[in-house]
């Protein structure tokens, strides 16, 4: 690629990026999976690399997504609360490692640990009370959702200790309360969510915090961000600490001595995520020695000590042996696909909502074709594509009906 076509690339990126991290952060309403978004800012990473004249600080690469959204006080970060970057193979987390040890000049320790599919809030608190939560908004600058986040159950509002401390979190919705959730939504006829991360964001930014309340929110803390009373030397013993004041603490930490233990504890999370209760995209990877990351510092966006590896998406081929419709309670038709069941991240999956006629012609699903099924966020079953190079001719192509399968009345009277 030349510098003309590197040019145009990267400012298509820059715009595609923006426009779904809008979609994304501020508006909760994804239009794109996570993975393809994460294959979008790889390439926008690597073009910048080799092309830094035509980095701007536009770039997502540079600042973190997010604004704070309108009807909500501004709280500004003592500490910002900064995203990592993302890696997709150990490679990179090797020459993560290699950075890491030739800045210290010594073998590092690390935590690593599940990252969380949620949203990311600081909560302050004063003499052992809780005064303020907040979003993370762009990282500097994020939201005042203090009463929202007051329904959460498992943010207590008077630590064991009188202390003034704030400390970093994921709000999250738990996979089975995600599935009820949007369970009772399809039964009241009403939009289901697309994941459970998008859920919990969209819960917490409202204005009224009665629906937070109504919402099974949930939460893991992950980090002191600042305390002036307790100092600790690591990170694996703040998070001790934090325990003990009474704060949920991210359930899966594992101290590992070297880069390859942290691998291998990597790889164990991975085949072990369809257990947990809970959704992630991946795991993350700290320096866990407090001097340390302070000798490694931060660059605008990420700091240096830390790093997350992202997992791929699961996903299955399958059979698609039927597509039937159902009919709501305000009389709305719907077609559902019927699967030869398969197991995809950790449950059965039999049949998933094909959404619209719209969508079936999008993806050209015929019956008896071959299609591909994945969990959005790890949760919602969904057709991917079909596998069109497997037809044999044989497959059917889906109509919708011109009459209510259930009373049989005329679809369009």
């Amino acid at each position: 690629m030349n510098k003309e076509q590197a040019k145009k690339r990267i400012e298509e990126l820059n715009k595609l990026t923006a426009h779904y991290a809008k979609k994304y952060y501020d508006e909760d309403d994804p239009e794109i999976s996570d993975f393809e978004y994460d294959m979008l800012m790889l390439e926008l990473r690597n073009l910048e690399k080799e092309f830094p004249e035509f980095v701007t600080k536009e770039s997502l690469t540079q600042h973190v997504g997010g604004t704070v959204k309108e009807g909500f006080e501004k709280v500004e970060h003592e500490v910002p609360l900064q995203s990592l970057q993302d890696i997709f193979d150990f490679n990179e987390l090797i020459a993560f490692d290699e950075r890491v040890c030739k800045t210290l000049e010594t073998k590092p320790s690390y935590v690593v640990e599940t990252k969380i599919d949620g949203l990311s809030v600081s909560l302050e608190y004063k003499n052992g009370e809780f005064v303020r939560g907040a979003t993370r908004g762009n990282g500097f600058v994020g939201e005042d959702i203090t009463e929202n986040l007051k329904t959460i159950k498992h943010i207590p509002k008077k630590l064991t200790e009188n202390i003034d401390i704030t400390v970093r979190g994921e709000v999250f919705i738990g996979k089975t309360e995600f599935e009820e959730m949007n369970r009772e939504r399809e039964e009241n006829e009403e939009p289901v969510f697309a994941n459970a991360r998008n859920a919990a964001a969209g819960s917490l930014r409202q204005l009224d915090s009665k629906i937070a309340a109504s919402r099974p929110l949930d939460i893991y803390i992950f980090n002191v961000q600042k305390s002036d009373t307790i100092k600790f030397t690591s990170h694996y013993e703040s998070l001790e600490y934090l325990k003990k004041l009474g704060f949920n603490v991210n359930p899966v930490v594992k101290p590992c001595e070297t880069i390859t233990a942290a691998i291998k504890e990597i790889e164990k999370i991975g085949e072990n995520r369809d257990n947990l209760t809970f959704g992630i995209d991946g795991a993350v990877i700290k320096v866990d020695n407090l001097a340390h990351r302070e000798i490694l510092g931060t660059n605008f966006k990420t700091p240096k000590w830390a790093i997350a590896y992202k997992y791929p998406p699961e996903a299955k081929e399958t059979l698609l042996k039927d597509i039937i419709c159902q009919v709501g309670r305000t009389g709305a038709i719907t077609p559902m696909a019927i699967l030869e069941p398969v197991k995809v991240a950790g449950s059965t999956i039999s049949k998933t909502t094909l959404h619209n006629e719209d969508f079936i012609k999008e993806k050209d699903l015929r019956i008896g074709d071959r299609v591909i099924i994945q969990k959005a966020g790890d949760v919602i079953p969904e057709v991917v594509r079909a596998v069109t190079e497997k037809r044999t001719g044989n497959e059917i192509i889906f109509e919708m009906p011109n009459r209510c399968p259930v009373c049989r009345s005329n679809c369009n009277s």
